[in-house]
């Protein structure tokens, strides 16, 4: 094993233990498992989604979906509450004081197919549900 792989940091991983209000939810990982207020964790949906060869059909892997992006807000031992905090601007006034106030970064995105594109979770498997897989979000992938 290379040093750069053993200085490599592994995410803290637990479960959404329960909903709390539509922006908060409740996470059975707390300081006892690393967590400290601030950390950013992502709700994956319940089975990644297979990756295959165009050419040959062969399953070349997998990838999670994130259905929501959270925050930890208070941590106490054994269990976490994080909150949403991923915000997006919506058409009309705030256009407009989008145009007066600091310049924003939008990303780069990518043009693709609908048929290039893995499917989307459908509605029934977005919602976040007690049990839902939680993964930390290390700074590489903010």
């Amino acid at each position: 094993m290379t040093e750069e792989l053993a200085n490599q940091k592994k995410p803290i991983v637990g479960k959404v233990a329960g909903v709390v209000t539509e922006r908060e939810l409740a996470i059975n990982i707390g300081k006892n498992s690393g967590v400290e207020v601030g950390m950013k964790f992502k709700v994956l949906s319940d089975k990644p989604t297979e990756v295959r060869d165009p050419e040959t059909n062969e399953v070349l892997g997998y990838v999670d979906q994130v259905k929501v992006r959270v925050k930890a807000t208070s941590v106490e031992d054994k269990f976490s509450l994080c909150r949403t905090y991923e915000t997006y601007a919506i058409a009309g006034i705030t256009s407009l004081v989008s145009i007066l106030g600091p310049p924003r970064t939008i990303p780069k995105t990518l043009k693709a197919e609908d048929s290039a594109m893995l499917p989307p979770l459908s509605e029934e498997e977005s919602y976040v549900k007690k049990g839902d897989r939680v993964v930390q979000i290390l700074d590489a992938e903010s």
